[in-house]
């Protein structure tokens, strides 16, 4: 019989709970965000703004659940909600200035703690496994 350290998936999900907690942590300190919060500024950085049905499908959030995040990210004056240019029935949620800079914050502290976490490997190992892990990720 197979031993837990012997599983794979079982090693890689218990490195990433201890990477996502102190993550977790240490933004809840600075920049005083949630993980969730950094997914949905994470992908209007990446995207750029979006209606939010859009973000919502692209992080795999229930609409409802969205609802409450940009309530939380608008109070907090991280993202803004204005009407789409292209039709003004719709809204897209925009990164402010003050989201950028949480943003910004959020990835270095992500970039912090992947480098303590992933500390054993060498520079090759951590692009390789980067390379693997994403690979499987993006598997139909």
């Amino acid at each position: 019989m197979e031993t837990l350290l012997g599983m794979t998936t079982f090693v890689l999900h218990k490195v990433g709970v201890a990477g996502r907690r102190a993550i977790a942590e240490r933004l809840a300190v600075k920049p005083g965000i949630t993980l969730w919060q950094l997914a949905a500024l994470a992908e209007l950085g990446d995207q750029g703004p979006a209606a939010q049905n859009e973000l919502a499908a692209g992080l795999g959030v229930d609409p409802s659940d969205m609802v409450r995040l940009m309530d939380g990210l608008l109070a907090d004056g991280l993202v803004s909600r204005d009407r789409d240019p292209a039709d003004r029935r719709r809204y897209r949620i925009s990164l402010t200035p003050q989201g950028k800079k949480a943003l910004s914050t959020a990835r270095t502290v992500v970039r912090d703690v992947e480098k303590t976490t992933l500390h054993p490997l060498t520079a090759t190992e951590r692009a390789t496994l980067h390379r693997l892990v994403t690979k499987i990720h993006q598997r139909p």
